[in-house]
C-alpha cells in the first residue's frame, strides 16, 4: 500500500510539472512574439521621428504609435509575470510532492525512530506551511500587479495608475515594483500629468540605475521635461541617456530627439 501511495503521488508531482512546462513554454513564445513586435514598432518609431520635420502629420502619427508601443510593452510585462507565477507553482508542486513523501516515509519508519521521524515530519510540515503562505502572498500580488497592467493595456489609465501606486505601497520590495515605478511613470504621461512623471521616473533612474528600464525611464523623463516646457533639461537628460546607456533602443530614440532641437 506504501508502494502504491507513493508511485500513485509522484505520477501526480510529474503531471503537474509537464503542465506547467508546457505552460511556461507556451507563454515564452507569447512573449517573444509580443516583444518582436515591439521591436519592429520601436524601430518604425524612431525612424518617423528622424523624418519629423518633413512631414506634418508625423507627430499625431508618432503619439499614436507610442501608445500602441507602450500597450504591447505591457503585454510583454504581463507575460513575464505570468511565466514567474508559473514558475513559482511548479516549485510549490515539488514541495507538495516531497512533503508528502517524507510523511509517507515517517509512518512507515521503525518504531525506535518515532520520535527523530516525528519531529522531522513537523519541521517539513512548518516549512511547507510557511511557504504555502508566501505562495499566496506573491499570488495576491502578481494578481495585482497583472489588474494594474491591464487597465493600462485598455487605456484606463487613471484607474492602472491607482492600481500601480496601491501595488508599490502594498509591496515596496517586490521582484515587480521597479517595474510597477515605471508603469507608475508612464500612466502619469499618458495622463499628462508631466510633473508627476517627471518624479517618478527620476526616482526610477536614481534608485534602480542597473535596471533594465531605466533607460526608458530617462526616455520618459525626457518627454516629461519637454511636456514641462524645458527643453535645456530636456535635452541634457537626452545626452545622459546616450551616455549611460548607449547600446539601449532608448539611447537610438533619444540622438533622434537631439536632432529636431
Amino acid at each position: 500500500m506504501l508502494l502504491l501511495l507513493l508511485a500513485s503521488g509522484a505520477h501526480a508531482g510529474l503531471f503537474s510539472d509537464e503542465e506547467a512546462r508546457q505552460s511556461i513554454s507556451d507563454l515564452r513564445s507569447q512573449q517573444d512574439t509580443l516583444s518582436k513586435q515591439a521591436q519592429t514598432l520601436d524601430e518604425r518609431i524612431t525612424r518617423m521621428e528622424s523624418a519629423l520635420q518633413s512631414y506634418p502629420d508625423t507627430v499625431s502619427r508618432l503619439e499614436t504609435m507610442g501608445q500602441d508601443l507602450a500597450q504591447l510593452r505591457g503585454k510583454v510585462d504581463s507575460l513575464a509575470n505570468q511565466i514567474d507565477a508559473v514558475d513559482k507553482r511548479s516549485h510549490a508542486l515539488y514541495l507538495d510532492l516531497d512533503t508528502r513523501l517524507k510523511a509517507l516515509e515517517t509512518a512507515a519508519a521503525p518504531p525506535k525512530d518515532a520520535t527523530a521521524a516525528d519531529g522531522s515530519g513537523a519541521g517539513a510540515k512548518g516549512d511547507a506551511a510557511k511557504d504555502t503562505k508566501a505562495d499566496a502572498a506573491d499570488d495576491a500580488a502578481s494578481a495585482q500587479y497583472d489588474k494594474a497592467l491591464a487597465a493600462f493595456n485598455d487605456g484606463n489609465y487613471a484607474h492602472s495608475l491607482k492600481q500601480f501606486q496601491a501595488f508599490l505601497k502594498a509591496h515596496p520590495k517586490d521582484s515587480k515594483a521597479v517595474n510597477a515605478l515605471y508603469w507608475v511613470g508612464m500612466n502619469q504621461l499618458s495622463l499628462k500629468d508631466f510633473k508627476g512623471a517627471r518624479l517618478s521616473n527620476e526616482k526610477l533612474f536614481k534608485q534602480h540605475p542597473d535596471s533594465s528600464k531605466a533607460p526608458d525611464a530617462l526616455l520618459n523623463l525626457a518627454s516629461a521635461w519637454t511636456g514641462l516646457g524645458d527643453t535645456g533639461n530636456a535635452k541634457a537628460t537626452l545626452k545622459l541617456l546616450i551616455s549611460k546607456y548607449p547600446d539601449s533602443s532608448a539611447a537610438g530614440k533619444a540622438k533622434a530627439r537631439l536632432k529636431q532641437h
